[in-house]
């Protein structure tokens, strides 16, 4: 998409008014009637949205290396006429009435990778049904040789201290807030991706569980 090229609108007379029309709102200050102006935010990408859930997750009792163990990879392939921009995720965890005195992170992490990707894929919700995606969530690394890069958000697991409590966590999601100016959003190139894993070992028979919700655009270059 070609970048946004400021001009001018020159408005014809007002009598007889044959010109571009400018949209307003008009407002009466003390019996004067003045026009305001509509400012509509729009976004300057042409870009497609997804939504990824990967279904119930387990927080494991043994750390996870992200290398080989992990939650998901989402990769954009070698070659992608798309960048995608990682524009929100959600964990929302729950538990039995099991006591769990561990605090593991959870971190989800940049990464690179060599290789073609065939491990299993999550199926993407559409914004609209004439898109398709491009990048892939897997659920597993095989078929990537994976680096892995620096940690954008950490996420904690929340711990129950005596059995049988209620336990309802409000969700923890990155960032905290949407950007209207999309500024603030990761972006990913090809062979480049994000990943979830936990560094951190759980509690033995560990109990909680939690779910995942991404939204990503891909954004043409």
């Amino acid at each position: 998409m070609a970048a946004p090229v400021e001009t001018d609108v020159r408005l014809a007379d007002d009598t007889p008014n044959s010109g571009k029309r400018v949209r307003t709102q008009s407002r009466d200050f003390g019996g004067t009637v003045r026009h305001m102006h509509y400012f509509i935010p729009a976004s300057l990408r042409n870009k497609k949205v997804f939504h990824y859930s990967p279904g119930l997750q387990s927080v494991q009792a043994s750390a996870q290396d992200a290398v080989a163990t992990g939650y998901f990879w989402f990769q954009v392939p070698s070659g992608n006429a798309w960048d995608v921009a990682i524009r929100k995720i959600v964990l929302i965890f729950g538990t039995t009435n099991l006591a769990t005195v561990t605090v593991p992170r959870i971190l989800l992490s940049r990464f690179t990778f060599t290789g073609t990707p065939s491990g299993a894929t999550v199926t993407a919700a559409k914004r609209k049904s004439a898109e398709s995606p491009t990048a892939d969530m897997r659920t597993a690394v095989t078929g990537m040789t994976v680096t892995l890069g620096a940690t954008v958000a950490t996420f904690l697991v929340p711990q129950m201290h005596v059995a049988g409590q209620a336990f309802a966590p409000p969700p923890q999601e990155w960032p905290v807030d949407d950007d209207p100016f999309e500024d603030n959003d990761l972006i990913l190139a090809p062979t480049e991706g994000v990943l979830l894993y936990q560094p951190d070992a759980g509690t033995a028979s560990e109990p909680r569980k939690f779910t995942i919700n991404l939204r990503v655009e891909e954004v043409e270059r």
